[in-house]
């Protein structure tokens, strides 16, 4: 049966999904809907998981074959202090606190030459909102990587960031890229998207900027080049048809502008934050089948990063066969996970390139700007 014979079947607003049409649709080259994507969801008997699994699998071997890549990053955090007090963060200090940081431009050098740089393939760059992170200083940080090695990609800042410093300087965020990847910015890391739902975003990060303003921030820097991963925060007090809205958000703007390299699924760290503690409230998840329909939804993405120092290394290498492709990478100096209550393990490029071997898959050791 061809694909329009498929979508012809499936015609009608009434229409219930089955997991055999959805099927037939994926096997065909066709692309889901959100109804199919929360009846997936919905999907409980082990014999359905098992088809979904399979399918994801067989539709991330189409896109990617075997190869698996990982990056080798050092994770610069200049500081924690931070003007907002979101429920969902572990990270967060206040002035005066004792779990408080702030790093200078040359101690954040120094942080970088006590490690091999040779072995680093990018350097990730996220912090809190504090004023004394102004542009300025990112100026000096960026112009202090390059002179220890032109060649690092500086992946950097969130949307939630970009915007703070357009309005802290008082400029347009395209002025604020222009000037961050005149001094060494190569692309954005995925962090802060949470749930693209406002009502639900309202309640866990109540701070932050807007669905449509993260969106339209991350749209603004493909336009201009940058390339940019995205995350999606999961495991929380959102229903499944949340993670749709989300997915849906993400598809769109990805058929628009092509720009996201890689899709994230992070799941909520429930440790030292004011929104773990509602364990009642907590909507746990099917992480794998998680996984598996983010995998099947956005066709639109090669990549689909599994953060193994969230889930341990035994979750991270079963969602290998769920549909993910990318292992994320080496935890050099890597804060923010660590104290939402992550797992405590080293990674180098030597393990993890192990790891992926005996997994039966092709590493890749790679960086944001390609793959």
């Amino acid at each position: 049966m061809n694909l329009q014979t498929i979508e012809k079947s499936l015609e009608g607003a009434n229409h219930t999904p089955t997991l055999a049409d959805i099927e037939k649709r994926v096997l065909a080259g066709g692309r889901i809907s959100e109804v199919d994507a929360l009846f997936l969801l919905e999907c409980k008997a082990p014999e359905e998981l098992e088809i979904i699994r399979s399918l994801a699998d067989g539709t991330r071997k189409k896109k990617v074959g075997d190869r698996v890549t990982f990056a080798s990053t050092l994770h610069i955090n200049p500081t924690n202090l931070c003007e907002l007090n979101c429920p969902l963060c572990s990270y967060y200090a206040k002035p005066g606190w004792k779990t408080a940081w702030f790093l200078t431009p040359e101690e954040c050098e120094k942080k970088i030459r006590s490690v091999d740089v040779s072995k680093l393939t990018e350097i990730h760059i996220v912090g809190g909102l504090w004023r004394d992170c102004n542009l300025d200083y990112y100026q000096e940080l960026f112009g202090r990587i390059k002179s220890i090695d032109p060649s690092l990609h500086i992946k950097a800042l969130t949307p939630v960031e970009y915007h703070f410093l357009a309005e802290l300087h008082k400029i347009p965020i395209e002025e604020v890229f222009e000037k961050m990847i005149s001094w060494g910015l190569s692309s954005l890391p995925g962090g802060g998207a949470e749930i693209l739902v406002e009502k639900i975003r309202q309640k866990i990060a109540p701070g932050k900027i807007s669905c449509d303003e993260f969106l339209s921030i991350h749209k603004l820097a493909h336009q201009i080049g940058l390339r940019s991963n995205i995350t999606m925060l999961f495991n929380h007090i959102e229903q499944n048809s949340d993670i749709v809205t989300h997915l849906s958000k993400v598809r769109t703007l990805q058929d628009e502008t092509g720009g996201f390299k890689t899709f994230v699924p992070l799941k909520f760290g429930e440790e030292n934050n004011a929104l773990g503690k509602r364990k009642k409230q907590l909507h746990k998840k099917n992480i794998p089948l998680v996984y598996a329909v983010s995998r099947l939804f956005l066709d639109n993405f090669d990549h689909l990063k599994i953060l193994w120092n969230y889930l341990g290394i035994e979750e991270a290498l079963e969602l290998l066969k769920w549909g993910g492709n990318d292992f994320s990478s080496t935890n050099v100096e890597e804060k923010i996970i660590k104290m939402a209550g992550s797992k405590e393990l080293i990674m180098d490029v030597e393990t993890m390139t192990r790891l992926i071997t005996e997994a039966g898959r092709e590493p890749h050791l790679t960086n944001s700007s390609n793959c």
